[in-house]
């Protein structure tokens, strides 16, 4: 393992004890490196003015479209997890996928307050939120702890990825997630390798990097495929590179005034914040608490950070909540949360790291030497896609170390000296090399490590930092978010940063791109040299005046020139070759168009050297300080050679050259002797020519072996012929074979075919199950008729019961009869009427004769 570190070392020039540092305080605890000791004038001339806050007016209305691609699950697809989970649950587990997997079965509610304003305290530069409390930005430790996904594995990559044996259908034949979904779910039999590809590609365009088509892709049906088959990959570096790339195209729509609509993993942008800003949200739940539904919708104890972040309230678009955010955001914390794992062993996941056995788990710190070491994340998974070719972003935890638990001293962004910020990758071996670069970095972590939050000289660094980004006015700013802003109290700008003579600080222009250390050689030029550049001698480049970056190092330049020479005695190595015939060929002008947008200084370089001030006059007018006053000037070299004292020794080196490159690989040292001795007395360019001659005898066995090789091929002239003529032959064969075995039309019919009785079998699949269901509808009709014609038949009985006891007759007759009676009572009532008035009138005559009488 030292010995790979060693050679890593030789490559990058880092070494583990710039990483981690002794704490000056603290006897258990570390700080985080490489540490830089220079004042960080010179970046944030360049850098300040481009955090968007800064410079950009806020306008809220630019994110209408940003967030529409968002993680929530269709209809339909907890069915089909729970269906290929039964399967395939084992093989997630395998490869690290299983509890980010989980978290598709939930919604997520938007918190679009937080997502449309921390966008612009974001630094494309150091990749890295700027807050009023210091930087802080998503790391591995997150991608970890909330995703699950796992970070140890090889970083995957898009040249290496196989091709898929099958096809699956287009955005034009699956215009939304849910045709994809009824298209490729099955209800029956098992799953297949296609029907479980088909499911990981619906889980990684939807759910993991959210891609701004809104509709299914092919961007990353590799990665799925190498998945479906159990196949481990670093997919949490990868996801972490696309979060980055992310907020650097916002960046970007942001500089050029456009309506920001990327797509993009903001979902883990918006866990991560409310997890680190906890404290900031009213009536935020202990998330020990919180709950997360299974697949049948029950809600059950959360297992992991995500799923606990995955239930938070959202928040629709409030000015004044937004113009809230913004403010904490500008501000700073007076306690910022910076390591929010405490209640880790509460969880189960992820099992792959566990803080709370930190000193008994080696698995778990070696992923923690992975969470500190700088490295190239990957990014893009297509080589087919015109927009985002495969290439990397930084990851520099240097930063934000107390997210780490460790010390936080001045940052030295030493893959910024390295090499380009940000760049495509044109081939499979510098694609490779880039993703490996510092794998052989191993860093041993003490079992007894204390997780701090400590700084040591970090706040001089930060103060410097703070007075020149945040030297706006914060009220006018909050106007913008909030038209009712109250201003009456409206704070005033403060003071123009001065240098120390008093002169104002000079700005570089803000530009859309990355300014810093942008002359620093690509990656591929630097992966290719194979030289070591030490951070203390890339942290020396000098500053440019206006608006370009400063040259590489004089360190760095030496090196370049060296292997130039190198490349010289081997200018027929056919990798470098057919390296350059790549990068010569990669495609069209809309890419490199895009190339330029998203890091142009790769070509300027390719074309010309940027035009650079004195370095002495660069430094005064960025430096806020007087550089002697703490470096003493450097020895100037001699303006010009002296020819009488360099003749004799330039002849002697012309002689000892002239020799064969045999001798001289053999015994150089004469030649060292020779520069030695008149170097100094050598202009620079004849220096750099020369200086190379001295190392010849690193290539003495490069050039024995190639002249072993120019024998060995002469003496096999006869077998070359031999070879070439039955080949020649076998060509010959094939071109008749091929002739008579042309199944190219064949081919295409047979896919015909089969894409017909795929059609049919999902035909003929559908009609079984409409004729399974109208049998059912059959048998259950029956069963209903026979309860009813029971029903019936009791019913009747109920009625002919009922009717027995009811009156025949018609109430006609009755009342007819009736009629006919009472007529006989009121004949008799008259007769007896008409006799009784007869007696009365009988009486009353008698009475009146006896009154007569």
């Amino acid at each position: 393992m030292a010995e790979s570190s060693n050679a890593n070392a030789m490559v990058s020039g880092l070494k583990v004890s710039d990483i981690l540092l002794p704490h000056p305080s603290l006897p258990n605890s570390m700080c985080l490196g490489p540490r830089s000791s220079e004042s960080p004038a010179h970046l944030i001339s360049c850098e300040a003015n481009r955090i968007p806050f800064v410079n950009q007016n806020l306008d809220l209305t630019s994110w209408a479209d940003c967030l529409r691609a968002w993680p929530n699950p269709p209809e339909g697809w907890v069915t089909w997890y729970t269906r290929v989970s039964k399967t395939h649950y084992a093989t997630w587990e395998t490869t690290g996928i299983a509890d980010a997997l989980s978290l598709s079965l939930s919604p997520l509610e938007k918190n679009e307050n937080i997502l449309k304003t921390i966008g612009y305290f974001w630094s494309d530069a150091l990749n890295c939120f700027m807050f009023g409390h210091g930087p802080m930005t998503p790391t591995l430790l997150d991608v970890a702890m909330i995703t699950g996904l796992d970070i140890a594995s090889p970083s995957p990559s898009a040249f290496k990825l196989p091709k898929v044996p099958f096809t699956l259908s287009s955005k034009t034949e699956c215009t939304s997630w849910g045709a994809y979904l009824k298209r490729y779910m099955k209800t029956k039999g098992p799953v297949t390798e296609r029907e479980h590809t088909a499911f990981l590609n619906f889980w990684l365009e939807h759910f993991i990097f959210c891609g701004p088509s809104l509709a299914p892709t092919k961007n990353y049906l590799s990665l799925a495929y190498e998945l479906a088959k159990g196949t481990r990959l670093g997919l949490g570096k990868l996801f972490l590179g696309e979060v980055y790339r992310s907020l650097q195209l916002m960046s970007v729509k942001l500089f050029s005034q456009r309506t920001v609509k990327t797509g993009g993993p903001w979902w883990f942008i918006q866990l991560w914040a409310q997890l680190y800003f906890q404290n900031q949200i009213p009536d935020f739940p202990p998330l020990t608490t919180c709950t997360f539904p299974d697949t049948d919708g029950r809600e059950i104890r959360c297992t992991s950070y995500g799923q606990a972040l995955y239930g938070l309230p959202g928040s629709r678009l409030i000015p004044k909540e937004a113009a809230g955010w913004f403010q904490i955001f500008f501000q700073g914390l007076s306690n910022p949360l910076f390591f929010p794992y405490t209640e880790s062993e509460n969880f189960e996941n992820p099992v792959s790291f566990r803080l709370d056995s930190f000193a008994d788990d080696a698995s778990t710190r070696h992923l923690f030497s992975i969470m500190i070491r700088p490295c190239f994340l990957p990014v893009g998974m297509s080589t087919s896609n015109r927009i985002t070719k495969p290439g990397y972003e930084s990851y520099q935890p240097v930063v934000v170390a107390r997210q780490l638990g460790l010390g936080q001293v001045p940052p030295h962004f030493f893959l910024h000296h390295l090499t380009a910020s940000r760049a495509e990758l044109p081939d499979i071996l510098t694609g490779q090399r880039c993703y490996t670069f510092f794998d052989a970095l191993a860093i041993p972590i003490p079992n007894n490590l204390s997780f701090t939050t400590t700084t040591d000289g970090f706040e001089t660094w930060w103060t410097m930092w703070k007075t020149h980004a945040f030297r706006r006015a914060l009220g006018p700013s909050l106007k913008q978010l909030d038209a009712e802003y109250d201003t009456t109290h409206q704070e005033q700008d403060g003071p123009e940063p001065k240098q120390a003579d008093g002169s104002p600080f000079t700005f570089l222009p803000p530009a859309p791109v990355v300014l810093f250390c942008r002359n620093s050689p690509s990656l591929k030029q630097v992966i290719m040299q194979g030289q070591p550049i030490s951070p203390k001698s890339a942290s020396k480049n000098k500053a440019s005046s206006g608006s370009v970056a400063p040259r590489a190092s004089t360190q760095a330049r030496k090196a370049v020139r060296k292997v130039a020479a190198r490349k010289t005695l081997k200018r027929k190595a056919p990798v470098q070759d057919n390296l350059q015939t790549s990068t010569e060929e990669n495609s069209s002008e809309d890419e490199h168009s895009h190339r330029r947008d998203m890091n142009p200084g790769d070509s300027e370089r390719s074309t010309t050297q940027s035009q650079t001030d004195s370095p002495s006059s660069t430094r005064q007018s960025l430096l806020t300080f007087d550089p002697e006053s703490i470096e003493p000037a450097a020895p100037k070299a001699s303006e010009g050679p002296s020819l009488e004292m360099v003749h004799g020794p330039l002849q002697r080196l012309k002689a000892l050259l002239s020799s064969s490159i045999e001798t001289l690989v053999e015994n150089p040292e004469a030649i060292k002797g020779i520069l030695d001795e008149i170097q100094p007395h050598l202009p620079m360019t004849l220096r750099v020519k020369l200086w190379p001659a001295a190392t010849l005898s690193a290539f003495k066995s490069g050039v024995q072996s190639a002249r072993q090789r120019i024998t060995l091929r002469r003496a096999q002239l006869p077998l070359r012929a031999d070879i070439a003529e039955k080949c020649q032959r076998l060509n010959e064969k094939k071109t008749a074979l091929d002739a008579k075995t042309d199944t190219s039309a064949n081919n295409a019919e047979l896919e015909t075919l089969r894409k017909e009785l795929e059609s049919l079998e999902e035909k003929v699949r559908m009609t079984k199950q409409l004729i399974q269901e109208k049998e059912a509808f059959i048998a259950r009709s029956r069963e209903e008729a026979q309860g009813l014609t029971a029903d019936l038949k009791t019913d009747l009985a109920e009625i002919r019961e009922l009717s027995g006891q009811l009156v025949t007759g018609k109430d006609e007759d009755d009342e007819a009869e009736i009629a006919e009676v009472d007529r006989i009572r009121a004949d008799a009532l008259r007769a007896l009427d008409e006799f009784l008035q007869k007696n009365l009138l009988c009486k009353l005559l008698n009475v009146a004769l006896d009154s007569r009488l």
